[in-house]
């Protein structure tokens, strides 16, 4: 299959073993206000994403042989965008799900404010299994707020980002060096250079699942944070200090706490609608959006 670019926004989804919800995914930007172009990096799944997709318009997929990883698969899909000559690229992965509005107004953002070089939107998460509406993640909104937020961990959404091409050929993309903070390495390396905001609006679904990156490598996940927070260190921001004080202290503490933590905290907010004063979507994957099911 293969794209056109008659769209000013290539969509880069990276897929891996993802036969059970990428007709979700793509379906839910296919069905969007903006047309797309969807690069799909097929990263060695064992039953290639070309048989198990429905016959959607405007998709390209690159398969991969081996899994790779993301760093390298997404660095496949960026390169091959980037040559085409799109002006926005959009991430989302092959089992969350986008808002019908998420590309249109990203565009209409990024179109008025020519200094910021990403966006992102706030996220649903949902139970991957369950499809039962979890927390939403509100994350900080101006550049300012972004960049002190920063300094702790990733300030924005990766699934629901979207780049400036332009500024992503200037900064260079994934570093293979940060295996499992591949996303939190490159908006700290382009936040060096222009602003990244947010959307304060729900526009983004995400897929929990129990043994996500985050339970399963945990403290792998901490050390590239620490990482990188050094290779960004601001001796003179108190923010800084504090953000690898952070990460220190929560290589001590138990991932049993921390599931105890979020599970309390998750329960004690309410699944408000997928966005405040608009009618619920349609279907079961209106029913995850909107926080009914």
């Amino acid at each position: 299959m293969s794209a056109h670019a008659n769209s000013r926004v290539a969509v880069l989804m990276l897929a891996y073993n993802a036969g059970e919800t990428i007709n979700r995914a793509v379906n839910s930007i296919v069905c969007g206000t903006f047309p797309c172009d969807i690069f799909i990096v097929d990263d060695g799944s064992q039953t290639p994403v070309a048989e198990v997709l429905k016959p959607y318009p405007r998709i390209n997929i690159i398969r991969l042989d081996t899994n790779s990883g993301i760093p390298r698969a997404g660095n496949v899909g960026f390169r091959e965008i980037l040559a085409r000559g799109y002006e926005y690229i959009a991430c989302l992965m092959a089992d969350d799900i986008s808002h019908p509005d998420r590309i249109a107004s990203q565009v209409e953002f990024l179109d008025h404010h020519p200094a910021v070089a990403v966006v992102g939107t706030w996220g649903r998460s949902f139970d991957a299994v369950t499809g039962r509406p979890l927390r939403i993640g509100r994350m900080p909104v101006s550049p300012q707020a972004v960049r002190r937020a920063m300094r702790f961990n990733s300030a924005v959404i990766n699934t629901s980002t979207m780049i400036r091409a332009s500024a992503l050929d200037a900064v260079g993309l994934y570093s293979e060096r940060y295996a499992v903070a591949e996303d939190y390495e490159l908006y700290r390396r382009i936040g060096e250079r222009f602003d990244i905001a947010n959307l304060p609006r729900v526009l983004t679904a995400i897929s929990i699942s129990a043994d996500g990156v985050s339970l399963r490598r945990r403290r792998r996940q901490l050390a590239n944070r620490l990482a990188i927070q050094w290779k960004y260190f601001e001796p003179l921001k108190v923010g800084a200090w504090l953000g690898i004080a952070k990460t220190l202290l929560l290589f001590v503490i138990p991932v049993s706490v921390l599931s105890r933590l979020k599970t309390f905290m998750r329960n004690a907010r309410k699944a408000g609608p997928w966005i405040d004063g608009e009618p619920p979507l349609d279907g079961k994957v209106g029913q995850i959006l909107n926080g009914t099911l």
